[in-house]
């Protein structure tokens, strides 16, 4: 009858001492000249190759500094995602498109550089990044008043 239950505690064992897993929380900002006017129907997404998340600027933090205005926002990222962009829609305007270079397993990381988009989008670019289709009116030439982003991550407590 032992040959039963020693199965059973290596089972126990096994799960009880598998790795945890990391929870990790992307902070990124979005900053814009003072002088650019925003409109209030402006969003901002995380899309990955496996979902879309959309915030509205009326909900994002924001702060002033100097002839800035920057908007702060966060989402969780998961171990099952392989691509990320952060992209900003105004209506009747090309998307944002700003690749985000994170490792498949994220792990906390200071912030980065500011930078701009990587390349602008009249059609749905969350859509079309989520299915990673390219064949796209996509352009890298991005308006000179277009929105800078920078990210960090940091481990979410559980």
């Amino acid at each position: 009858m032992r040959w039963h239950s020693a199965p059973l505690l290596v089972l126990a064992a096994f799960v009880s001492t598998g790795s945890a897993e990391v929870t990790c929380e992307l902070l990124y900002e979005l900053r814009v000249p003072k002088t650019v006017k925003i409109d209030q129907s402006t969003r901002f997404y995380l899309a990955t190759d496996v979902g879309c998340s959309k915030s509205a600027l009326l909900g994002a933090k924001r702060r002033e500094e100097g002839d800035l205005v920057i908007f702060s926002e966060s989402e969780l990222v998961f171990d099952s995602e392989r691509r990320r962009a952060v992209i900003v829609n105004t209506d009747g305007q090309p998307w944002q498109v700003f690749r985000l270079k994170i490792p498949h397993r994220p792990k906390p990381a200071d912030w980065t550089a500011w930078q701009r988009p990587d390349y602008v989008e009249k059609t749905d670019a969350a859509w079309t990044f989520m299915h990673d289709l390219k064949e796209h009116d996509r352009s890298t030439n991005v308006p000179p008043d277009s929105f800078e982003l920078r990210f960090k991550i940091t481990e979410k407590a559980p």
